[in-house]
């Protein structure tokens, strides 16, 4: 009997400030699934820190991953109230579905490929960096 393989597996790490924090992981996943969506799409792209990075132009997709971005830097912003350490990771993982080899028909879900971006909150430790980081909010 085979094992099953691994998939492939991308792991992002970002270190950044509280004003960046959004436009930050909204781009790395909009690039991530602009090279990963199959369906015909339009190009679309934003700056992002002097970068141009691509983003799907599909309304679904973009309402889900601004949902999903707003709740995780959401969730990393209260965890610097509570005490704990500003960061949290998302993961996306793409599937298709296989037949299974038995006796009756039937299909699995198979994950193909996954990333796992890894995001910290800038906490400055002195005053002047805090002073700092105000400012830019």
């Amino acid at each position: 009997m085979d094992l099953p393989r691994r998939p492939p597996e991308f792991i992002l790490e970002i270190f950044a400030d509280a004003p960046l924090a959004r436009d930050l992981v909204t781009g790395i996943l909009h690039t991530i699934f602009f090279h990963r969506f199959f369906p015909s799409i339009r190009p679309k792209t934003q700056e992002v820190l002097d970068l141009t990075l691509p983003y799907v132009d599909d309304v679904e997709l973009e309402t889900l991953i601004d949902q999903r971005v707003r709740a995780f830097i959401d969730g990393i912003k209260m965890s610097t109230r509570s005490g704990t350490s500003p960061r949290g990771e998302v993961a996306i993982m793409f599937f298709e579905k296989r037949r299974r080899r038995t006796w009756f028909k039937s299909e699995e879900e198979v994950c193909w490929e996954q990333w796992v971006v890894k995001f910290t909150l800038a906490n400055p430790r002195t005053e002047l960096g805090k002073q700092f980081r105000h400012g830019l909010n």
